[in-house]
């Protein structure tokens, strides 16, 4: 009964010994707990010790849990000392035997909550223990009808007490019955995750229930923790495994109807297919945001299996949006990388779930990131000489890699490939190729580009316009791999002519007179000499040789200096300016005192 002391509201606690506790503070509940739960280290504890000791430790818990235990923090904390008391720690099967009894009986839900929480945290420190079954069946009815009571659509929040919209949250008591169904459904993952239900056990689960299951995944969508939309899912699709494991045992086929092995999570689905989009967008979401942890490795199997089972079922092939098959693709594209060896197995289930992905769904007439896919599906099978390769993995990469989308891909690949037609540069660089011998390769009926200053142009221009080497120089030139050190040999190289002691023509002198008689600019259409030696002038800052070429042996015999360059040449007179007489009679005369020789006199008659 409540009793006021010192200003603070307390609650008086009576055993089952007939012990009265007044606890007023958070201090004297946790110093209380850790009291019940120490033993004396000279006095050995009994059965019955024991047995009340727990009791009263868990009576303690059940009627403060709201003023003390509100968050999970402080829950963990309060079972965690009861794990690692004495009577977990040496008696763990006792006890646990003594609160699946006690729930069976047990009516009040304050008790049954903290009793459910304790079971489930000794079954996360050991995992062994949610594979009883025998333990276990007795509570699957009761955990369902915990899940099965109607909350208010008003309480979101069933673990921080958060009730409201997400931009005005108030901190509510939370209904003792919202806490027993977030904790029952948990439990019941944790049950359906690692034990084979029997075909008896899946009857409880009809579609009243199943469909129940995808209105609370729709109705908590906006919730603003997102564990209790999650623990939802992760139910739903243990539910999935499970049904699938029944339909395929032999055994169970042959002692019971067809109807009863039907897989009850696909039907209820297909029933409601267009009004349960949050649960597919959601699946999508939890495969984006899993790490690498045992837990998140166990709830991307579960709902990886319920993809396939959709993707490969008609009715439910396009069950998901474009868009969010979009997201499924960069998921499926991260995780076949990233997978390390010790998860090939989930390798294997992303490379199952991908061929009818990209074969069956929207994604066969929408091209999304298919290079990108094929190349992350033959880096999986590189390298097999230095490596080895998984033959399954090689299997199932050859299975994806022989879907119609592949094979459309190489197909285009190939067909663009072989109507690319070659270029200019190429053709002429076939023919020089081909035909070394021909002096003046044939010009290319392509349009004319502008002349270019860039390396690329020097080597085209020069290779298409400069006549054939002489042999004597090719024989010096394409030889060896020289550097450039080695170009000084190049200059005094002489091709095989009789006329080689000939001396070079002196240069023409570039007028402006003889660019007009000629018709054409010496730099817009140079001389394939004057291309080459402004090429290797450009890079190699040689000067062009004005001696005759020798042969080898005259270059082995004497030392190679660089000749003198020639004498400038001397600048023309300008002509004389001619007198003129006018039309008008009048004589034009130079003014010869005038510096300028556009300064004119006009002497009028």
């Amino acid at each position: 009964m409540p009793f006021q002391g010192h200003g603070v509201a307390g609650i008086t606690m009576e055993d089952d010994l007939g012990i009265t506790y007044l606890v007023e503070n958070a201090q004297q509940f946790w110093s209380e707990l850790e009291d019940m739960l120490h033993f004396n280290q000279n006095d050995i504890p009994t059965l019955a010790h024991l047995d009340s000791t727990l009791r009263r430790s868990l009576a303690l818990c059940a009627a403060y849990h709201e003023q003390y235990l509100q968050s999970p923090l402080q829950l963990e904390h309060a079972c965690g000392l009861l794990m690692d008391s004495e009577l977990f720690r040496f008696h763990s099967e006792r006890m646990c035997e003594i609160l699946v009894s006690d729930l069976q009986s047990q009516t009040n839900p304050h008790a049954q909550f903290i009793f459910y929480h304790v079971l489930l945290c000794h079954g996360r420190r050991k995992t062994d223990f949610f594979r009883s079954h025998k333990r276990w069946q007795p509570l699957l009815p009761l955990l369902i009808d915990h899940i099965l009571v109607e909350i208010d659509p008003d309480v979101e929040d069933a673990y921080f007490g958060v009730t409201g919209a997400s931009d005005r949250l108030t901190h509510v008591p939370i209904p003792i019955e919202a806490k027993l169904r977030g904790l029952g459904i948990q439990l019941l993952y944790e049950v359906c995750r690692v034990q084979k239900l029997s075909v008896q056990d899946l009857r409880t689960f009809d579609d009243a229930f199943i469909d129940y299951l995808f209105d609370l995944v729709e109705q908590t969508r906006h919730m603003h923790d997102e564990t209790f939309n999650y623990s939802v899912i992760k139910l739903i699709v243990s539910l999935n495994e499970q049904f699938m494991v029944a339909s395929l045992n032999k055994q169970v086929e042959a002692a019971t109807t067809e109807s009863q092995l039907e897989n009850r999570v696909l039907i209820v689905l297909m029933r409601r297919l267009w009004s349960s989009k949050t649960f597919g967008e959601n699946m999508i979401f939890m495969l984006n945001r899993a790490e690498r942890t045992p837990e998140d490795s166990c709830m991307q199997l579960l709902i990886l299996k319920l993809l396939y089972v959709l993707f490969t079922t008609e009715g439910t092939s396009e069950y998901f949006y474009t868009n969010d098959l979009c997201v499924l693709v960069d998921v499926f594209l991260r995780e076949l990388v990233d997978l390390d060896e010790d998860s090939e197995s989930l390798r294997h289930t992303y490379l199952r779930v991908l061929h009818p992905l990209l074969v069956r769904t929207q994604l066969r007439d929408t091209p999304y990131k298919r290079p990108q896919i094929v190349y992350a599906l033959e880096s999986l099978v590189a390298d097999s000489k230095v490596r080895d390769v998984n033959p399954t993995t090689k299997r199932l990469v050859e299975r994806c890699l022989t879907g119609d989308w592949c094979v459309n891909l190489t197909k285009a690949k190939q067909g663009a490939g072989a109507r690319k037609p070659a270029s200019p540069v190429s053709q002429v660089a076939m023919k020089t190729i081909t035909t070394p011998g021909i002096a003046q390769p044939q010009r290319s009926n392509s349009k004319k580009l502008k002349a270019s200053r860039s390396v690329e142009n020097l080597r085209m221009r020069a290779n298409t316009l400069k006549p054939a080497r002489p042999s004597g120089v090719d024989n010096v030139l394409y030889a060896n791999n020289a550097s450039t050190s080695s170009l000084s040999g190049v200059a005094h190289a002489s091709p095989k002519n009789p006329n080689h002691n000939r001396p070079p023509l002196p240069r023409r002198q570039v007028t402006a007179n003889s660019v007009e008689m000629d018709g054409h600019h010496p730099n817009r259409h140079p001389s394939a000499l004057q291309v080459d030696a402004d090429f290797h002038h450009h890079h190699h800052q040689l000067i062009p040789p004005t001696k005759p070429l020798h042969t080898a042996a005259d270059v082995k015999g004497q030392p190679t200096r660089r000749s003198a360059p020639p004498p400038p040449p001397k600048r023309r007179q300008p002509p004389a300016i001619p007198t003129q007489v006018t039309h008008g009679g009048g004589t034009i005369m130079t003014i010869k005192s005038s510096a300028t020789p556009t300064q004119v006199k006009v002497a009028q008659v």
